[in-house]
């Protein structure tokens, strides 16, 4: 689908590719972004337009990637899919790379003595007050650290979330949001009764528990390993509901089917000892079986086992207070759900496993599902920043070689990051190396041979008098890709 404005910019709707297509034929229509791709109507304005329609953006936010879909109210139909994937992990190793640098340069040994350094400690200590510090240093710095900081790295995917909502919504005519503000509910966890006993013995009954298990324990049994070779996981509980155990968070495990049956009404100790009581007289797979078993039982009745670190709940946790405060603050209200939710609604529906269509199924769904209109493709947009930040490199000593003088980013008209078309002509009697019309982003050159990585991910070297200017460097790739179709 295509969005379309009108001769003031102000947003109208969606149109198909082939009605774009005929529109731009008869000169009715001028293309005003590439991506995503925008035209302008030139002969309509929406004051005279008395049903406009509306849309609803939904959001699955990730720590790499993030996907949204964009529906429209009044007849659910899916409308409008993209991915956007994250930098945290390069912003995250640019800054443990400087941070080792510093720490290196600290504790080397220079000509000046120790004392002349730091006489208790032999190194130097650090120059800024934002770091994590402790009671102690506390009182020497001031930290910068206010409330709702975050680490650059979080903070750049969170940031990436929010401008693209604010860009979308100068486009589409975005009334309504949804959005996946927790990985688990953790209140429905721990207070069974939180909303009633209905909610927690519907549809959604130890489904947000299960979740938890499955992410928290890496889909592995905790008993034996996956040494079983069963793939049945189950939600188990340590001590059983007939002995007084409940559903709460702390009695649950992840389990296999294998070793929950041969478990049955006995609580870890008692299972333990009868474990190792038929120990002696087991060979072959069998032995191997319980001696792991063993060993993971003991872990669990020890309290320690063998868990992950959760790191996407933990991001969603840690950003969810920040893209929410930035969220209510466009449209006013939000409705919020849970990651277990939006995996029960893609399960019901259908729908293959991609984060536009994790998207799709955030919050409340129709029952028969939506109807896709997005011509089964959606846009890809990776952030590669714009160039400006990080100006401080490492040199081969491992020393920070800062220049802070003004580079010039421009040349030709072009600067690194922009969406050019490029059409070299055919040249006799000695044709270049490429030939043809490419279209991507550019990476420029004072020689005036530029490096054009098109849409295909097909690297292309041309001169800059064949390349024309589409779209200024906005801090992204695009790619335009195939989803898989729905009810696949």
């Amino acid at each position: 689908m295509i969005i379309a404005l009108d001769k003031y910019k102000r947003p109208l709707g969606f149109l198909t590719e082939r009605r774009c297509r005929i529109l731009m034929e008869r000169k009715r229509a001028v293309l005003y972004r590439v991506f995503p791709t925008v035209v302008i109507l030139m002969d309509v304005d929406a004051r005279t337009i008395p049903d406009l329609p509306s849309f609803r953006i939904k959001i699955d936010p990730g720590s790499k990637y993030t996907g949204i879909a964009i529906i429209r109210n009044d007849t659910d139909e899916f409308v409008y899919a993209m991915q956007i994937e994250h930098r945290g992990d390069a912003v995250r190793a640019a800054l443990n790379k400087r941070k080792n640098a510093r720490r290196n340069r600290r504790s080397r040994k220079l000509r000046r003595t120790r004392k002349q350094i730091l006489p208790e400690a032999g190194y130097r200590r650090a120059k800024w007050g934002n770091r994590c510090l402790s009671e102690k240093d506390k009182r020497s710095y001031d930290s910068s650290r206010e409330d709702g900081w975050l680490p650059p790295s979080i903070r750049s995917a969170a940031d990436n979330v929010i401008s693209w909502v604010r860009r979308l919504g100068r486009w589409i005519n975005l009334t309504e949001c949804s959005f996946e503000a927790v990985r688990f509910d953790t209140q429905l966890m721990e207070d069974p009764d939180i909303e009633g006993e209905e909610y927690q013995h519907g549809t959604l009954f130890g489904l947000e528990i299960k979740e938890y298990l499955m992410e928290k324990f890496g889909h592995t049994c905790q008993y034996c390993g996956g040494k079983s070779g069963d793939p049945v996981l189950e939600w188990e509980h340590m001590r059983p509901k007939s002995r007084g155990g409940s559903d709460r968070v702390k009695n649950a495990l992840l389990s296999c089917s294998s070793c929950n049956k041969d478990k049955g009404n006995r609580t870890p100790e008692e299972w333990l000892e009868q474990i190792k009581a038929r120990l002696p007289r087991e060979k072959g797979k069998r032995k191997e079986l319980d001696e792991e078993r063993v060993k993971l039982i003991q872990k669990v009745i020890d309290g320690k086992p063998q868990g992950s670190a959760l790191r996407y709940a933990a991001w969603v946790s840690s950003s969810r207070r920040y893209l929410e405060k930035a969220l209510f603050g466009i449209f006013g209200d939000v409705e919020c759900s849970s990651g277990g939710r939006t995996k029960y609604n893609r399960t019901e529906l259908g729908y293959p496993k991609e984060h536009h269509y994790d998207a799709l199924c955030v919050g409340t769904v129709p029952e028969k599902g939506y109807h896709d209109r997005t011509n089964g493709y959606y846009l890809y947009a990776k952030a590669a920043g714009r160039g400006t930040r990080l100006r401080g490199h490492l040199n081969k000593c491992g020393v920070i070689a800062t220049k802070w003088t003004d580079r010039k980013k421009g040349f030709f008209g072009f600067q690194t990051g922009d969406i050019v078309v490029a059409e070299v002509p055919h040249k006799t009697p000695k044709p270049y190396k490429y030939e043809g019309r490419f279209v991507g982003r550019v990476m420029v050159r004072a020689t005036g041979s530029f490096d054009i990585k098109t849409t295909d991910g097909k690297l292309v070297t041309v001169k800059e008098q064949y390349c024309r200017l589409l779209q200024a460097n906005s801090g992204y790739h695009y790619t335009m890709k195939r989803a898989i179709p729905l009810g696949h």
